[in-house]
């Protein structure tokens, strides 16, 4: 099963160095960086978005930028990771649901409106990066002064271009929000059990949440998938070494 790989700089520069001198050292050593194999892409990621930021319409995910049909620049990440004005090429996702809760949280503390969670299936997805590694490459520090270029994109990968409703990657779109909620996740002789905020879908459709969540994924996909499912719940829920497969 695929499995997120761990980063590490080769690349050390002078403390706190200027954004041109930094991306210019990293074009004179000629670094690149490639997409994630499939072997380093999780299976399920998330994003978070909300009414004055959302990317997801008629069914498709966009970058705000898109078109573009060379390879991305160290200057098209930085722009993306430090959360500046220029419209980017990237979609940013979480692989871990903890990570995706706290942001859907943040949010809500700062009064945004309209909070969504977005799960994808990223299997064999091509263009996906991560951030870890490119934060690295660009010497993101908890050292730096600028708030915007900190070390904090642990379990955050980039989708370059976006995702056509087509591609039917969409496995559900949690709304609301609210205090958490205990629900339990059961199959024959087996159940997990987590905590969601109290207006997310799964158990409150039904009384079986993981019947809530094959729903979803069939009425965003047109297929049942049980282990598509399984691997949202595991997702969600942690991992559950009851539920052992390969995918193929």
């Amino acid at each position: 099963m695929p499995q997120a790989a761990t980063f590490c700089c080769t690349v050390h520069l002078i403390p706190n160095a200027s954004r041109s001198l930094l991306l210019a050292v990293i074009k004179d050593l000629n670094m690149s960086i490639a997409p994630l194999s499939a072997d380093s892409t999780p299976l399920i990621l998330f994003r978070v978005e909300y009414r004055a930021n959302r990317s997801l319409r008629g069914g498709h995910l966009y970058a705000r930028r898109t078109g573009d049909t060379d390879a991305p620049t160290w200057e098209d990440f930085d722009d993306h990771l430090s959360w500046g004005r220029t419209p980017t090429r990237f979609l940013s996702f979480f692989s871990s649901w903890g990570r995706a809760i706290k942001r859907r949280q943040d949010l809500e503390d700062k009064r945004e409106r309209d909070i969504i969670v977005i799960a994808i299936w990223a299997k064999d997805m091509p263009g996906v990066y991560s951030a870890e590694e490119v934060a690295c490459r660009l010497e993101y520090s908890n050292m730096n002064p600028a708030a915007q270029r900190r070390w904090d994109h642990h379990d955050e990968y980039l989708v370059e271009g976006g995702i056509p409703a087509d591609d039917y990657r969409i496995l559900a779109v949690f709304e609301g929000g609210g205090p958490p909620r205990r629900v339990v996740f059961e199959w024959p002789g087996l159940q997990a059990s987590t905590t969601i905020p109290t207006g997310f879908f799964p158990g409150r459709r039904s009384n079986n949440p993981l019947q809530d969540i094959a729903d979803e994924i069939y009425s965003r996909s047109g297929a049942r998938d049980d282990l598509k499912r399984d691997e949202l719940v595991q997702a969600i829920s942690g991992r559950l070494p009851f539920l052992n497969f390969e995918y193929q």
